[in-house]
């Protein structure tokens, strides 16, 4: 790392202006820097597109499913029976029909659709053998946390759990990566035995005014700089890192006010659902509206064991009816209604999406398999084109038949709405230096 660098965020001074300077001058598309803030979901297992957004009822039965489609709000669109409320609100939305990779592991395959890069190890022969590094690219919230330092609220939130495939090979993409640990997400945890939230506790204690909370954080200051030598440097940036993000949320009572789920009105609760993924969708909505820049709310570990997460390689159909889609409608509507009715969706970028697609023919346990070769996602807000598809999949939902759109070039297309030129060099802890992305936005997205 250079001498002279900003607290080791990977920029020093002049490279974070220049930053700052080139993802200015990238803006000559008038959606650039559209997105203020942005909401990941993230259906943890792959979701099955035939049995979602991209219905094939013309396919073979043993490539059609159970499912019937139904029409939407766009004239011409249909997604499946399986949602219901989405369908209404399809005109709010553009339906990504042709995301492609070819990585089938579903941890490495989530750091590619986190991060927009290859990880070096893709289609390894057991998830075991991936796990996150200190190396790795990092996720698109820690690139927007360094170009959007911190002030107050927390630029990057993620929440309810560190996802692990079937519940122990954690997922690398989640974190701040190469760029350390001050640009990873603030993580809040939640239980799925009881659908609530365990924010870290921030409130401040009985006779600590705000002034004094700021003198105790001078003098802690003061006391690290003289002891600092007895430190490794990386884990004195550990520490700095997370005592400044302690003292960040404790002084600010618009973040301690949106942990609360119980300011809302039980109407409003009720309208995500009761389920942890719509109990996070709306915590994620609070934390937004209180300056958080990026939310990511990946759905949860719960079993059962033949298809944990949307890993439906058994009883997809069973699952898909009982278990994932009917919580998913309800959080995903209710968040873009939220959105919308607030007049945040204008400048909010909306994105649902999971690892990869689910194979096109059902295997012998009635269930889907690993297919990253198309999958559908859903984008709406801060400059996405409304009430539309882009690209296409084949007769058979397998292979892209119109536009494929990579990985890389989905994520050029989020950094370029939050303002942040997919171009941008950044530099890791040892110094080297690393584009934020080597793909393109896809301006045909964009209105």
């Amino acid at each position: 790392m250079q001498a002279g660098a900003l607290g080791l965020t990977g920029l020093s001074l002049p490279e974070l202006l220049a930053a700052r300077e080139t993802s200015a001058a990238a803006g000559n598309h008038g959606s650039f820097g559209r997105a203020k803030r942005c909401v990941m979901l993230f259906l943890t297992g792959g979701v099955p597109q035939h049995d979602s957004w991209d219905p094939k009822p013309e396919a073979p039965a043993n490539v059609r499913g159970e499912f019937s489609p139904i029409a939407t709000s766009v004239p011409g669109v249909q997604v499946s029976e399986l949602f219901p409320q989405f369908a209404r609100r399809v005109e709010r939305v553009t339906l990504l029909r042709s995301v492609s990779h070819d990585d089938t592991v579903h941890t490495s395959a989530g750091y590619t659709m986190l991060t927009g890069r290859r990880h070096p190890q893709a289609n390894a022969k057991t998830a075991t053998d991936i796990k996150p590094q200190p190396t790795d690219h990092p996720h698109v919230g820690s690139i927007l946390s360094l170009v959007r330092p911190q002030q107050g609220p927390p630029t990057f939130v993620s929440l309810p759990e560190i996802i692990r495939d079937d519940a122990v090979n954690e997922f690398p993409g989640l974190t701040g990566g190469f760029l350390g640990e001050r640009h990873s997400p603030l993580l809040i945890e939640g239980s799925s035995k009881t659908n609530q939230f365990l924010p870290p506790p921030l409130a401040l204690a009985e006779g600590v005014s705000a002034a004094r909370l700021k003198e105790r954080r001078r003098l802690l200051t003061e006391f690290d700089q003289r002891l600092r030598g007895e430190l490794p440097s990386s884990r004195a940036v550990t520490v700095d890192s997370q005592r400044e993000r302690v003292f960040s949320l404790m002084s600010s009572s618009a973040v301690q006010t949106a942990f609360d789920l119980n300011r809302e009105s039980t109407a409003t609760r009720d309208r995500y659902g009761s389920h942890l993924f719509g109990q996070g969708c709306l915590m994620a909505r609070r934390l937004l509206e209180a300056g958080v820049a990026l939310v990511t709310v990946y759905w949860h570990y719960e079993g059962p064991r033949d298809s944990p997460v949307w890993d439906t390689h058994a009883n997809n159909f069973t699952h898909m009816r009982s278990r994932l889609a009917p919580p998913t409608d309800v959080a995903m509507s209710a968040l873009l209604d939220d959105l919308a009715e607030r007049g945040m969706l204008d400048d909010t970028l909306f994105l649902a999406m999971g690892e990869f697609g689910r194979t096109p023919k059902i295997n012998a346990n009635a269930g889907r398999d690993h297919w990253p070769q198309v999958a559908t996602l859903v984008l709406a807000g801060a400059g996405v084109r409304a009430g539309t598809t882009y690209g296409a999949s084949d007769r058979l939902g397998a292979y892209p038949a119109d536009r494929a759109v990579a990985p890389a070039d989905l994520t050029a297309t989020i950094l370029h709405l939050l303002g942040v030129d997919p171009e941008l060099d950044l530099r890791d802890q040892a110094g080297r230096i690393h584009r934020a992305c080597d793909g393109s936005p896809v301006f045909g997205l964009l209105g």
